[in-house]
């Protein structure tokens, strides 16, 4: 069985995964992190350096030191996504660096709410309690990646939109739709951005890509409308125009015999 990387998107067999303790390790606990699993496996990406794969072991120690931040899991979800969004939006400026410690997200999480790893009166951590925010917060985020994996099909905007709106669900913002109706605010979304001309795969997905990163860097407070990305979509590339076609042969051949009559008509007075 292959398993194909949601971060350099390679391909190896789920066995070449697990030969090893490492390997192994990281995906128990993967697969135990709930609704951080998403922003998790894109965070640990922005470790990997061009043409280099992530160590397991390297992925195992980072994953657990992410965990072990002891943050709110809705907020450290939340400084996850706009990490990742940071770092993409720098490596398209050009700078390919990869992320050598968690300084830049330990920051991120500072300006999030909840944070504090408070122990509930029977000991538990609010990480791991059951009546903590982090399972109610993964069944939303279950359902709203299905709703919306189920919405967008492979048309090209609606995957870019739903990826968009996932991110923005991870933040800690107040009117966020509800995940079981998520599809008819992405429907909204569609709709602006179509009657907004973005409609041509080859040119505007990669703006719409730039225009969600730009958004969620910025966003507060509030859950976003679809007029509030299109600040952030870059401007369309100039393309030269057309210059005008030339007379074929045929009409410039009818062109000369029209001035030879002329001149013959007209010229001797």
């Amino acid at each position: 069985m292959k398993l194909r990387c949601p971060v350099c998107h390679s391909s190896n067999s789920i066995e070449a995964y697990t030969a090893d303790e490492a390997g192994r390790e990281l995906l128990l606990l993967l697969a135990g992190s709930g609704a951080l699993f998403r922003p998790l496996v894109h965070y640990l990406g922005c470790f990997r350096a061009a043409g280099r794969d992530l160590a397991h072991d390297r992925a195992l120690r980072l994953a657990r030191e992410v965990l072990d931040l002891g943050a709110d899991p809705r907020a450290l979800g939340a400084a996850l996504v706009e990490t990742v969004e940071a770092m993409r939006a720098k490596r398209e400026q050009g700078d390919v660096r990869p992320l050598k410690n968690h300084n830049y997200l330990k920051r991120v999480l500072e300006g999030m709410p909840a944070l504090a790893p408070a122990l509930q009166p029977s000991g538990q951590s609010a990480l791991t309690s059951p009546a903590a925010p982090s399972a109610r917060t993964r069944s939303k985020t279950l359902i709203a990646d299905q709703v919306l994996a189920d919405w967008a099909g492979e048309h090209w905007l609606r995957v870019e939109v739903a990826h968009g709106l996932r991110a923005l669900l991870a933040l800690p913002l107040y009117k966020s739709p509800e995940a079981d109706a998520i599809d008819r605010t992405a429907s909204l979304w569609e709709r602006e951005l179509s009657r907004c001309g973005v409609e041509v795969e080859n040119i505007d997905r990669e703006r719409l890509q730039k225009g969600f990163g730009g958004l969620l860097s910025a966003v507060k407070g509030k859950f976003p409308e679809p007029s509030e990305l299109l600040p952030y979509l870059p401007r369309r590339i100039e393309r030269d125009k057309l210059a005008a076609p030339g007379p074929s042969a045929e009409e410039i051949e009818r062109g000369k015999q029209f001035m030879a009559e002329a001149v013959k008509r007209f010229g001797g007075g």
